[in-house]
């Protein structure tokens, strides 16, 4: 008869991870309230002086005031958050490590505490800066190394210290760019460097450890398993991902030594 299996002994904090997972988010909702709230505070304060000009207009000339000067906090909130944000993150050096962690460690605590800096700003307002230099600037105030002319059309971006992107690469409608993935209860992290010139395509998801060379094309809804290196000029598409082509000898010609290589 083979012997029982016996499971390794349990650390103290994967006994009591249930009560832990309870208590960290509870934390990182003020956190998050405390960045939210700053950010409201300039508009709400103009917001609420100019409707106490109103008092002696019309009923619908106020209701249509109030609207407008509601909004207009709203926007106003959406143009501090990413300062605010940027800010708490240079404060408390706030980054994702590299490396793999439990997720019962502080390494994974630092990793939590980070990204839900940029899930106040995706959840909150990013779709109203989708494509404009203000999400480029704020990736970049939180650590990603962005070049010139980069356009990002995508709210799933985390771990944005851990991300380079190059000049004049545009990154496509909802595409997923993490360079975290959790296995087997460990939280693994590695470095996403994404080229110049390099089109990502509508929905596709690249994970950590990807490489993607100048003048590459990722295909909508392609899928970069981790550490995934895409050469210069190529064409990738599939799940999981596959080399189907070059960019082209004309293009590759005219796009520098690099996508000619």
């Amino acid at each position: 008869m083979p012997p029982l299996r016996t499971d390794p002994p349990l650390s103290w904090l994967q006994r009591y991870s249930a009560p832990v997972h309870v208590v960290i988010p509870l934390g990182l909702y003020v956190q998050m309230a405390l960045l939210a709230g700053v950010a409201s505070a300039p508009g709400a304060y103009a917001a609420t002086r100019a409707w106490a000009l109103t008092d002696s207009w019309a009923p619908p000339l106020r209701v249509l005031a109030g609207c407008c000067l509601a909004w207009g906090a709203y926007f106003s909130y959406t143009v501090c958050v990413i300062f605010v944000a940027a800010a708490f993150r240079v404060i408390t050096r706030a980054r994702s490590p590299l490396g793999t962690f439990s997720y019962h460690s502080a390494a994974a605590l630092r990793w939590a505490s980070y990204n839900a800096i940029g899930l106040l700003v995706r959840y909150t307002c990013v779709n109203f800066i989708r494509v404009t230099p203000l999400l480029s600037l704020f990736h970049r105030m939180m650590g990603m190394k962005i070049g010139k002319r980069v356009l990002i059309n995508t709210a799933i971006v985390a771990d944005s210290n851990l991300i380079e992107i190059g000049d004049d690469t545009m990154i496509g409608g909802d595409a997923t760019v993490v360079a975290h993935a959790a296995e087997r209860g460990m939280l693994v992290m590695a470095p996403v460097r994404i080229g110049r010139r390099v089109t990502v395509g509508l929905m596709s998801v690249i994970f950590p450890g990807v490489t993607i060379g100048d003048d590459a094309v990722i295909a909508s809804h392609a899928v970069l398993p981790k550490g995934t290196q895409v050469g210069p000029g190529e064409i990738w598409g599939g799940v999981p991902a596959k080399k189907i082509g070059d960019v082209g000898s004309r293009r590759a010609g005219t796009s520098g030594g690099a996508a000619a290589s």
